[in-house]
Order: C-alpha cells, then structure tokens, then sequence
C-alpha cells in the first residue's frame, strides 16, 4: 500500500463528507507534503500530535478548508517511477493547479523546481 496516496484518498474523502480535522499516520514525507499544501493554502493547519496510550508513535492532524481541493493525482507510484529533469516538468493546465517534486534539496512545487533548476520525481498534481 502506498502510505502517499493513502493519505491523499483520506484528504479527498474527509472534505467530501465536509470534516473539519483529519489525523493521517506521521511520517516526513507526509509532513513536508502537508506544508506544501499549507503554504498554497489549501489546507488550513496541521500539527504532529502523539498517539494516545502509545510511546513514541505520532500522528499528524490536518485541518481541512471548506471545499478548498478539487482532486489530488499521485503521479508517481511504487510501482512506476516518474522523473524528470529541470526543463522538463510538466505545466499544468489548470490555472491554481500545481505539481508536487521531490529534488535532491527536498520537495518543492513545480515551478519552484523548475526555478531553481532541480528536478527529480513528480509526486502528485494538486488541481
């Protein structure tokens, strides 16, 4: 199972029955992911919070924004990789859509990559 695109389905299913928070299991990929999304303001706020009657096992909470994401693609999986380089990175069509990519100096959006010229795998595309 991928744990991305497990936490992805969970965001899409929590705001299509309107929730308001949302805990995932912790992990840094999720965490930097999450603040991408934050900083594009769309999702409200996370935090790391501990879980409940275990020792050293933490969760993440999301606080979701009212009907803010419309679709949330994983575009590369475990099973098949997707790369690529710096000039290469896909526009998206979509005028507030944006691509996720991981690089070698961490996850940036698509045109942030792009920018600083970094390429690497393109996690996800946020329309």
């Amino acid at each position: 199972m991928d744990p991305i695109a497990d936490m992805f389905s969970q965001i899409k299913n929590a705001q299509s029955v309107h929730k308001e928070t949302l805990v995932v299991s912790f992990s840094k990929i999720k965490m930097a992911i999450l603040e991408i999304l934050k900083k594009s303001q769309e999702i409200a706020d996370f935090r790391v919070i501990d879980k409940k009657g275990m020792k050293n096992i933490k969760e993440i909470e999301i606080n979701l924004k009212k009907d803010n994401l419309t679709d949330i693609k994983r575009i590369s999986r475990p099973s098949r990789r997707v790369y690529s380089s710096s000039n290469e990175i896909p526009r998206p069509k979509r005028p507030r859509s944006f691509l996720i990519v991981s690089t070698s100096e961490g996850l940036f959006e698509g045109e942030e990559a792009r920018k600083k010229g970094l390429g690497g795998e393109i996690i996800a595309e946020i329309k």
